[in-house]
C-alpha cells in the first residue's frame, strides 16, 4: 500500500494540543491509500484545522492521471474546485446584503431586468441561494439553460435566451440543484458591484484571506501546479504554459457568463483559510469578511419540508441552508451544527462551529462519470472521529 511518499505541509499546531487524536490521521492516511492503489483516486490532498490552528496539511498520490512518479500530488496543487466555488459566491452575496446593497428576501429580478416577468419576477435571492427557486436542474439536455447559452454568439443577451428554458416547479416546492441560479446570482453580483463578479470575490474574499493560489484564471505559475485528471487537460495546461490563445474561446459568448456556479481553481491550503474563516465567525486571523450573524444566517436551515429527487433522490425533507449544504443522516458521525458543499464529488470542504474543526480535502477521481461515497463520507468519519 501506498509506494508514494506522505507529502508534508507545514502545520501550527500539534493534533493532542488542542483536543485532536493524530492517530486519525494516520487512519485518514490509510483509507485514502487504499483508494489511490485501488485506482478509484488519482491522489489526495488535504488540511484540517483545529481551534483555528492547522493541524494536518498532507497530500498522497499522483498530480496527473498518467500516474508517473514524478509527477505526485503536492500540498499546494491547483485543482479546479467546482461547486464549492458555490459556497464563495454565496459570502460574497452576503457581503453585499451586510453592505446595505441588497436583501435576502427580494427578487432577483430587482437586479436582473431579465428576470422582471413571468415566471422568474418573485425569486427571490433567498430562493436561488437554497436552490428551491425552481431554476433548472444541471443537465445536458438541449433545451437546458447552458445549452441555450452555447447557441449565442458574443454580444447576445445570454440571459434572456438562457431563461428560455423556463422553470421547473413553483419556488419552494422542490429542492432542485441549479448551477444556473448561482450564474445568475454572478450577474447579480457584476450588476450591483459594478465589477465581474470574480472580480469581486477575488477583491474581497481572496485576496484579503490571502488565498494566493486561487483564481478563475490560473496563468503560467498555477498551471505548473496544476492537476491533469483527465487527457483533455494536458493540451489546456500547454496552451496556457506556452502562451497560446484560443480565438474561438476568446471569442465565445463564455467569455461574458460569471464562472460564480464552478470555475475557481484553488489549493486545499487556501480553502482552508476559507473555511477556518467561516468556522471562526467571520474572521481569519485580524481579516474580517463577513459577521457572524451573516453566517449563522447562511448556516441556519431554511428549507422545511421540501422534497428532492435529484440524482434519484427520494429525501421528503432536503436540509439546506442559504448556500451551505446541511444533510446529516445516518451516513455521518459529525455534529448537529456542521455545514458543508461538495465540488462535483472530488471535493468537500466541511466545518464544525461546535467544536472548531474545519477540514478541506482535493479527492480527485479517476474515473470522472463515478462518485465514490467513499471519498466524501467515511472521509468525513474518519476526520471527526478524532475529537478528543
Amino acid at each position: 500500500m501506498g509506494e508514494m511518499i506522505l507529502q508534508r505541509g507545514c502545520v501550527e499546531e500539534t493534533p493532542e494540543l488542542v483536543g485532536y487524536d493524530s492517530s486519525r490521521i494516520d487512519a485518514l492516511n490509510a483509507h485514502l491509500w487504499r483508494m489511490i492503489d485501488d485506482h478509484r483516486l488519482i491522489g489526495a490532498s488535504y488540511c484540517i484545522a483545529k481551534d483555528d490552528k492547522l493541524i494536518a496539511y498532507n497530500s498522497l498520490g499522483y498530480s496527473s492521471y498518467k500516474r508517473e512518479k514524478t509527477k505526485l500530488m503536492m500540498p499546494d496543487t491547483v485543482m479546479r474546485i467546482a461547486s464549492v466555488t458555490k459556497l464563495i459566491t454565496a459570502v460574497a452575496i452576503f457581503k453585499l446584503v451586510e453592505d446595505g446593497f441588497i436583501r435576502p428576501d427580494e427578487p432577483m429580478s430587482k437586479y436582473i431586468p431579465q428576470m422582471d416577468k413571468e415566471p422568474f419576477k418573485e425569486l427571490t435571492i433567498a430562493r436561488v441561494l437554497s436552490h428551491s427557486s425552481g431554476l433548472p436542474f444541471d443537465s445536458d439536455d438541449s433545451t437546458s439553460p447552458y445549452a441555450l447559452i452555447g447557441k449565442c454568439k458574443k454580444g447576445d443577451d445570454w440571459i434572456e435566451a438562457a431563461l428560455k428554458a423556463g422553470v421547473t416547479c413553483k419556488p419552494g416546492e422542490q429542492w432542485i440543484y441549479s448551477s444556473f441560479g448561482y450564474t445568475l446570482l454572478g450577474v447579480l453580483i457584476g450588476n450591483v458591484s459594478g465589477m465581474r463578479a470574480e472580480e469581486y470575490i477575488t477583491e474581497n474574499i481572496l485576496k484579503p484571506l490571502g488565498m494566493k493560489d486561487s483564481t478563475f484564471y490560473p496563468g503560467p505559475e498555477l498551471i505548473k501546479r496544476h492537476l491533469i485528471q483527465f487527457e483533455s487537460h494536458e493540451k489546456m495546461a500547454s496552451d496556457i504554459l506556452n502562451g497560446v490563445k484560443d480565438p474561438e474561446q476568446e471569442n465565445s459568448i463564455w467569455s461574458e457568463v460569471p464562472e460564480t456556479a464552478g470555475g475557481l481553481h484553488s489549493t486545499a491550503l487556501d480553502l482552508s483559510k476559507f473555511a477556518r474563516m467561516l468556522c471562526n465567525g467571520g474572521r481569519f486571523g485580524n481579516t474580517r469578511i463577513l459577521g457572524k450573524m451573516a453566517i449563522e444566517k447562511m448556516r441556519t436551515q431554511y428549507l422545511f419540508n421540501v422534497p428532492d429527487y435529484c440524482w434519484g433522490a427520494n429525501n421528503k425533507n432536503r436540509l439546506y441552508g442559504m448556500g451551505p449544504d446541511l444533510r446529516r443522516g445516518d451516513a455521518i458521525i459529525t455534529s448537529p451544527d456542521f455545514f458543508f458543499h461538495e465540488g462535483w464529488g472530488y471535493l468537500s470542504l466541511v466545518i464544525d462551529p461546535r467544536e472548531k474543526l474545519c477540514a478541506v480535502w482535493l479527492v480527485p477521481y479517476t474515473d470522472g462519470s463515478v462518485w465514490y461515497p467513499e471519498s466524501l463520507l467515511n472521509v468525513k468519519n474518519i476526520i471527526w472521529s478524532g475529537l478528543i
